[in-house]
């Protein structure tokens, strides 16, 4: 089993790496599309809510959907092979309706890997050491993130934006590595039951689990979406600025990582409890900030690892409180709750706009706070896996 374990998670982490590689890569090919298709930003700001939508949203559905049956490891070779085909073919579509299409069919790719991917590796590891395995699948795909900016920019360098279509390519490998040595398909939990019923019988639990998973997603979004617009209005560059937003998604790889050997030693709650406390005095460090200084790295660097290495821990938390439902809470901690966490971004852009964007920093602060408040409420885990500052468990529904 052992031997077998290895190969198969490391397949799925070097998949998620590559799914979520294509993640940031709209952002960097918009300037191209938008003189090339004579499209405005509100177009721009449409095309970025498909791909969000179809990427985010669906996750939990789709989840569900490989709880119930026997399909899992399909949904898993597929998506990341239809996320590397949607993103080469950006670079090749005619028109709008084109690139729309393709940035539907990347974010159900995404949508389909992301739960049945992660709901394949919790069942392949042992309870006691899940939370280092999961960090080392979660975190590949945080390290992913920055990756497909930066490999963008190398083609749109040597061959264009018609050379995009290469990027197609690791996500077709991936997706062929995952079909032959991916985890094996474990027998479906809820055969024959609902969406609707799983979501009643556990409505409170859910309720728990999507308030601390969104609020957290919120102080990260402000704090990754801000960061770069406030390093450029202190006098940084572009570049500078886009290598600060680097660095911050970085650091909250490693943090996944340290963060998931230590909920198997501490326990989760205490982790991600401690990792938000952690995260808010950096924020409030980097609303203080009148200058892109060592201070400000600093800052930017320890709230991404704080805020970011969380996320891991309350992914595993979840698996855990819903062992029945891997793949539909999986797909609510990794999709849902990013998706929702963007929705703080254009309330609070109006924040930044009247008030500045070190109130913004504040909030996000502060958010990370009332998210450590919030896990407190969390039912409470069996064992040690919860930890020592776990609360009760809630009543019956």
């Amino acid at each position: 089993m052992a031997d077998r374990r290895l190969p198969s998670v490391s397949t799925m982490a070097l998949a998620h790496f590559t799914n979520d590689s294509y993640t940031f890569m709209l952002p960097a090919l918009l300037p191209l599309l938008l003189g090339r298709l004579g499209i405005g930003l509100a177009v721009a700001g449409v095309l970025v809510t498909v791909y969000q939508a179809s990427s985010s949203f669906t996750q939990p559905l789709f989840g569900h959907f490989a709880d119930r049956g026997e399909s899992t490891r399909w949904m898993a070779w597929t998506g990341v092979g239809l996320s590397g085909v949607a993103a080469g073919a950006l670079g090749l579509a005619p028109n709008l309706a084109a690139v729309a299409i393709a940035l539907f069919a990347g974010g159900l790719g995404t949508a389909l890997y992301h739960p049945a991917s992660a709901a394949l590796v919790a069942r392949a590891v042992p309870q006691g050491s899940r939370g280092r395995w999961m960090s080392v699948y979660i975190s590949a795909g945080n390290f992913g993130l920055p990756v497909g900016p930066l490999v963008v920019g190398l083609i749109l360098s040597t061959t264009g934006l018609e050379g995009i279509w290469i990027v197609a390519v690791p996500g077709l490998i991936v997706a062929a590595l995952v079909r032959w040595i991916g985890p094996a398909q474990a027998p479906a939990a809820l055969a024959g039951v609902s969406l609707v019923a799983v979501v009643r019988a556990n409505r409170r639990l859910l309720a728990g689990l999507i308030s601390v998973a969104a609020t957290r997603s919120w102080a990260s979004a402000l704090v990754g979406s801000f960061l770069p617009l406030y390093a450029v209005s202190l006098g940084a560059s572009i570049v500078e600025s886009s290598r600060l937003l680097t660095l911050f998604l970085l650091s909250g790889a490693v943090g996944g990582l340290i963060g998931g050997a230590l909920a198997d030693r501490l326990g989760r709650d205490r982790v991600i409890v401690i990792g938000l406390v952690a995260a808010a005095p950096f924020c409030f460090l980097l609303a203080a900030q009148d200058a892109v200084g060592p201070a400000f790295l600093v800052a930017a660097a320890l709230s991404g690892m704080f805020l970011n290495g969380s996320f891991v821990v309350l992914a595993v938390r979840g698996q855990e409180s819903l062992p029945g439902s891997l793949g539909m809470v999986s797909g609510l901690m990794l999709g849902l709750s990013i998706g929702l966490g963007g929705l703080a971004i254009t309330p609070m852009a109006i924040v930044a706009e009247r008030a500045g964007i070190p109130v913004v920093l504040i909030i996000a602060g502060a958010l990370a706070l009332a998210c450590a408040l919030l896990t407190r409420t969390l039912p409470r885990l069996p064992g040690r896996a919860a930890g020592p500052m776990a609360s009760p468990a809630f009543g019956e529904d």
